[in-house]
């Protein structure tokens, strides 16, 4: 193993910011130390150069917080092969590249004494039976090499959002351990991959670390594949391009060196977004046409935050033809989400479905009297969305359509709802969406025509066993899909649009 791979098994940095619940510090202190109150994170790594991918390197900065020192052990190109972390990543959708587990798994042992800081023959450097002091898996943040922070940087190999990134981690958290924070930065790297350019990160993110597996104790374990799993970090889609170097570096107060650029107020940022929300200062109770027409009866309330009643913290962008699982199915029994900007988002059961670019805002309402417990609001950008725990993809609209000025859908519609029934009765929910046309024959009637064909089509597939929750909004002749006055084109708009959330 050549020098550089050396230094970084023994110095591999987090950029990683374990803090407390506290906030955010400034405190500095030895990676290489016992973590706050006993905390750590491990991370399972790949030595196997000739099976990683080109142009991707593990990485650590030096203490002037700019400088990344990679495994590479020297500049970076498109063809360098060198050590990683276990990671993966898309780009607007489109997978690229990815490292799999390639070391020998360490038994833990506590460390009892050290060396200027550093554990003696403990903690990650303790080797398991028939494996050296080098090349083992994980690389933890505390008691380990470290003396500042690590990362990994990527190359991609497509132009757009950056909509999916993810390390392989295993958590230590004693008993009675106030829980703990970790941020993780995205920045641009110079062409050769060995400085961090700009001076504010791209993205910045509290590590959602509720699904690390997580143990009380390392000691005496010998770690295995099924210690760890993939933990997704969310930037809120930055656009990335191809060819460029980018690195994902973990970071946070109490580590030691200098935090990369604009770090401190990224970090406070993301804490923010995570905890915040907007709140509306009114009630509201809702009925079919002030839903339908946005007009709401108010009275004053106090909004509470949904973060603090469980449900999921909106980030600040999302892709469109997407949906969050904003809360759980039971909370869909007491609650529901009212969109103000139904040309963009619209709820259905525990989700919030995104159909259109701009911003969503809606609000979270109790099903028993409308009361108002919070608005959200986000942005709805382009894009191609991916899979995770609270994100799912949906696809485009299934259209059917009607006769004019009338609730009968044609025979080839009924059709397309019989073929559409299997797939609907798996589904989480399914939404409705009514349309007229906007000629003189449906002027008279649209909000109350386009809500019969809505119910229409909720009747047809109920009819044909969906039991799901099916959702309907009523658009009347607002959104049309031509604005010709033929009766070819008039009859594109006469139309239902069925929306399933998997």
């Amino acid at each position: 193993m050549n020098t550089k791979k050396q230094r970084i098994a023994r110095a591999c940095t987090v950029v990683m910011l374990i803090g407390t619940s506290i906030g955010i510090s400034t405190q500095k202190i030895s990676a290489t130390e016992a973590g706050p109150n006993g905390v750590n994170v491990g991370f399972d790594f790949s030595w196997d150069d000739a099976a990683n991918p080109a142009g991707h390197s593990a990485s650590f900065l030096e203490t002037d917080g700019i400088t990344a020192n990679n495994c590479s052990g020297g500049t970076m190109s498109a063809a360098t092969k060198t050590c990683n972390f276990v990671f993966d990543y898309r780009v607007n959708g489109t997978a690229q590249a990815s490292a799999s587990h390639a070391a020998p798994w360490i038994t833990w042992k506590n460390p009892t004494s050290y060396v200027d800081g550093k554990p003696t023959q403990s903690g990650c450097s303790s080797p398991a039976t028939k494996s050296g002091n080098l090349g083992q898996a994980p690389l933890t943040l505390f008691d380990c090499f470290s003396s500042g922070s690590f990362g990994q940087v990527f190359r991609p190999t497509v132009n757009g959002p950056l909509n999916q990134f993810r390390m392989s981690m295993t958590c230590l958290t004693p008993r009675n351990v106030a829980p703990y924070e970790l941020y993780a930065l995205l920045y641009e790297l110079n062409p050769e991959g060995t400085t961090l350019t700009g001076t504010t990160p791209l993205g910045a993110t509290i590590v959602n670390l509720s699904k690390c597996p997580t143990t009380t104790s390392w000691n005496k374990r010998t770690f295995s594949a099924n210690d760890f799993a993939m933990i997704p970090m969310s930037f809120n889609n930055p656009t990335v391009t191809a060819g460029k170097f980018y690195g994902v570096y973990l970071t946070g107060a109490g580590m030691p060196g200098t935090l990369p650029p604009g770090a401190s107020a990224a970090m406070i940022a993301a804490k923010a977004a995570s905890t915040t929300t907007t709140a509306a200062p009114v009630t509201t109770t809702t009925t079919p046409w002030s839903s339908f027409k946005g007009n709401v009866s108010a009275s004053p309330a106090t909004p509470s935050n949904p973060s603090t009643l469980g449900f999921t913290v909106l980030e600040r962008t999302y892709i469109n033809l997407s949906a969050v699982r904003f809360m759980s199915p039971a909370q869909s029994k007491k609650y529901y989400l009212n969109s103000l900007t139904p040309n963009v988002c619209l709820g259905a059961g525990r989700n919030l479905v995104f159909l259109r670019t701009g911003r969503c805002t809606a609000r979270l309402q109790l099903r028993a009297n409308g009361r108002l417990v919070s608005t959200v609001t986000t942005r709805v950008t382009s894009g191609t969305a991916v899979n995770s725990d609270t994100i799912v993809p949906i696809q485009p609209a299934t259209v059917t359509y009607f006769k004019s000025g009338t609730a009968l859908s044609t025979t080839e519609s009924k059709r397309t709802i019989n073929e559409l029934a299997s797939t609907a009765r798996t589904s989480d929910a399914v939404l409705v969406m009514g349309h007229t046309g906007n000629v003189q024959s449906e002027n008279s009637n649209l909000l109350p025509l386009s809500q019969k064909r809505a119910l229409a089509v909720r009747s047809l597939l109920r009819d044909r066993g969906v039991g799901t929750t099916i959702a309907i909004w009523s658009y009347g002749a607002t959104l049309p899909v031509s604005k010709e006055k033929t009766k070819k084109a008039q009859d594109l708009n006469r139309r239902v649009e069925i929306v399933i959330i998997p």
